[in-house]
């Protein structure tokens, strides 16, 4: 390998933009960029998997205050969520290159405090990248287990319903295979991005039409508006409260709209399509679920058996959009086995190419972090495959670490909702911190192509206080009174995870993380790298109409 600026016997390609803009910031090119704007948008898209975490996540928040929490929370939650994607997507522009939060926020604040805050960001975001990684696919195993349960009679004609250790191998599968599909190359996975993402948005059109063809009748406006449920066996007097522990599951289904830039490196104009697909992601999401949520509202049959137990499905929150699926063909065919067990397994295939997108970024954000050399064995873990240079290690590391993380779930759904917020609360924490150091730091930021301009103070300080809310309520007890078996586990979690990052750092870390290391050894040297890219402060009109 001849090493940069060496001679060759022929003139150097000329660099383009994107690799220009990474050397400048202090990367060498070592991705391919294959992947369009366009796939790293349904790379984004694929990953919120709308039809499976609808499906998954219905029952959550309808015993949470019910059609209220459904429609009037799920608005607020997505003008909170816009906030933050608009906010973020300034940042994206100005440093596209992986790393995302934890390089952001080392870019943003003062150098003396940039190593150490950056580290610990990064460490936070990991955790929660496994947590996240562990709860889509154990989401996916339940749905699993749901379908063989109906499919074998259902729960009021003794179905077979997998055990623990079941669930557990069914897992088990299911990381194999996204392991197989993650380390593929980067235009394969551009590839299944997009037929992901056209398979999410087919697929809901096709369940919204058949519910509403063939539901008998419909629910009222009023039911669907203005019905409280009052969060059965939850013990919470406050009809607020009610709602606002709801708020944190309508959340969980608008998480991972930035996960675009942990492939931005693989991607043609950086700097404009990471800000696109970032915002497209939250409006083409947000409007795709709420659509289904409406339908589903819409085509309910009979309330009293979305929580109930003595159901086909069993009875549960997890269970829910499939009894949904189920009591509407039902009423019209009165057979609903069928129809409910195809529209799951459509949820069950959504969360599929969802997991794709999870495994694979969670493993780039290990691999960014093991380059700056902030993670144990980074040494191993930056190895990438000769063809295809895509990060195996990282890959193989992140397929096990999450699959230990599923295993708490497997005999607790104490465990399984602390998983969920855990997932989320370290999403949105590191979310609200870049915003806050993007804000406070004001002087340290020069916009990219994509600027906010003067509204981004506005804008960007609604979603940090959006995304601070959001992670203390993650940590409420989700029932009263408080014991053993209702407290909030997620609150421990969190405490034990950032007591182990500072533990670590203050031993460990900080010998050996100064910050985002720089790849490329001498820019200066390089005439060609020499020459900076001016980024705009203006607001791009173009890009901003194209948004």
């Amino acid at each position: 390998m001849v090493a940069m600026g060496e001679a060759t016997g022929s003139p150097p390609a000329k660099m383009d933009a994107d690799e220009q803009r990474l050397n400048e910031l202090g990367y060498r090119q070592e991705y391919k960029r294959v992947m369009s704007p366009f796939q790293q948008w349904a790379y984004t898209f694929s990953y919120t998997a709308p039809l499976g975490f609808i499906t998954g996540y219905y029952g959550f928040m309808y015993s949470y205050g019910g059609p209220v929490t459904i429609m009037w929370g799920y608005l607020a939650t997505t003008i909170g969520t816009l906030c933050m994607a608009f906010g973020m997507s300034e940042i994206i522009s100005a440093f596209p290159t992986l790393g995302s939060v934890y390089y952001w926020v080392a870019q943003l604040v003062p150098k003396k405090h940039a190593p150490w805050l950056s580290w610990f960001v990064g460490w936070i975001y990991l955790v929660g990248s496994f947590c996240g990684t562990a709860l889509n696919e154990f989401l996916l195993a339940q749905f699993i287990a749901t379908i063989v349960q109906l499919a074998t009679g259902g729960a009021l004609n003794n179905g077979y319903s997998l055990s623990p250790p079941q669930i557990c191998g069914v897992t088990a599968a299911l990381f194999a295979l996204h392991f197989c599909f993650s380390i593929t190359s980067t235009r394969t996975l551009g590839i299944l991005s997009s037929i992901g993402a056209w398979f999410q948005i087919i697929s809901i059109v096709v369940i919204c039409i058949t519910l509403l063809a063939i539901v008998p009748h419909y629910q009222s406006a009023k039911f669907v508006f203005t019905h409280f449920v009052k969060a059965p066996d939850a013990g919470i007097g406050s009809a607020a409260l009610v709602v606002l522990l709801g708020l944190p599951y309508a959340q969980s289904i608008l998480t991972g709209f930035e996960v675009g830039s942990h492939v931005v490196e693989e991607v043609t104009s950086a700097a404009t399509a990471g800000p696109r697909a970032m915002i497209r992601s939250v409006y083409v999401t947000a409007g795709t679920e709420a659509v289904l949520l409406l339908v589903m509202t819409f085509c309910i049959q009979n309330p009293d058996n979305v929580l109930g137990s003595n159901t086909a499905t069993g009875g549960g929150d997890a269970s829910a959009g499939s009894q949904i699926f189920y009591d509407a063909f039902e009423a019209r065919t009165g057979h609903g086995t069928a129809g409910s067990i195809i529209f799951t397994l459509l949820a069950s295939m959504s969360l599929f190419f969802g997991n794709i997108t999870n495994v694979t970024l969670t493993a780039r954000m290990a691999y960014a972090m093991a380059r700056d050399v902030a993670l144990p064995g980074h040494k191993w873990l930056v190895h990438l495959t000769r063809r295809e240079k895509t990060p195996i290690n990282a890959t193989i590391m992140t397929v096990i670490v999450s699959f230990v993380c599923t295993l708490p779930s497997l005999g607790s759904s104490v465990a399984f909702t602390a998983i969920t917020a855990m997932s989320t609360i370290t999403a949105y924490g590191p979310y609200t911190i870049v915003l806050l150091c993007r804000h406070l730091f004001n002087n340290h930021f020069v916009a990219g192509p994509f600027s906010l301009g003067k509204y981004g103070i506005w804008i960007g300080g609604w979603g940090a206080f959006w995304g601070g809310c959001m992670s203390i309520l993650f940590c409420l007890p989700p029932s009263y009174p408080v014991t053993a078996s209702t407290f909030n586990y997620a609150l421990v979690s969190l405490i034990a995870c950032m007591a182990f990052g500072l533990v670590y750092w203050y031993f460990i870390a900080r010998f050996n993380f100064h910050g985002p290391k720089r790849t490329v050894d001498d820019l200066d040297s390089d005439p060609e790298l020499a020459k900076p890219i001016q980024p705009a402060s203006h607001v791009d009109n173009q890009s901003m109409a194209q948004v």
